[in-house]
């Protein structure tokens, strides 16, 4: 798959993701500010509903940023920006799934919301600093730069 191809994968990846957390937001501070699940199985449903499309774009962002990386190893040119990518979208994976797990034990924890939170961040940061889109320096005529998917 071309790079651009699989830049355009992650970018809608964290897409779907902020649209999950819109959702989210409205459904919590809009149409149900009192919810608190009381049930392992209220809270499953919830989850599986209203953070549905969050976790979709969570695992599509993890498995976008590891093509990359399969991508980028094959051409032999890795650079930082995508291991980078790759260990964010590993980190908010871990602490989307530890955010569920906490909610279905009904001890929620602002820990694993800011676990997401730093590893989205780390995925947005890499593609703003590799936002050359693969164009070597070369190419481009500039001395080289590491922040490159």
């Amino acid at each position: 798959m071309a790079p651009g191809t699989i830049r355009r994968l992650i970018w809608a990846s964290v897409i779907v993701q902020l649209l999950g957390l819109a959702v989210d937001a409205l459904w919590h501070g809009l149409l149900h500010p009192e919810f608190e699940g009381t049930a392992r199985a209220e809270m499953a449903r919830h989850l599986l509903s209203v953070h549905l499309l969050l976790y979709l774009g969570v695992l599509a962002l993890l498995v976008s940023t590891l093509m990359a990386l399969v991508a980028r190893a094959r051409a032999g040119r890795v650079g930082i920006a995508v291991p980078v990518m790759v260990a964010g979208a590993f980190a908010q994976t871990i602490g989307e799934a530890w955010h569920a797990w906490s909610h279905l034990e009904m001890r929620p924890s602002p820990i694993p919301e800011l676990l997401g939170f730093l590893g989205l961040a780390a995925v947005v940061v890499a593609l703003f600093l590799s936002r050359h889109g693969g164009t070597s320096a070369k190419e481009r005529g500039r001395p080289r730069e590491i922040w490159r998917v």
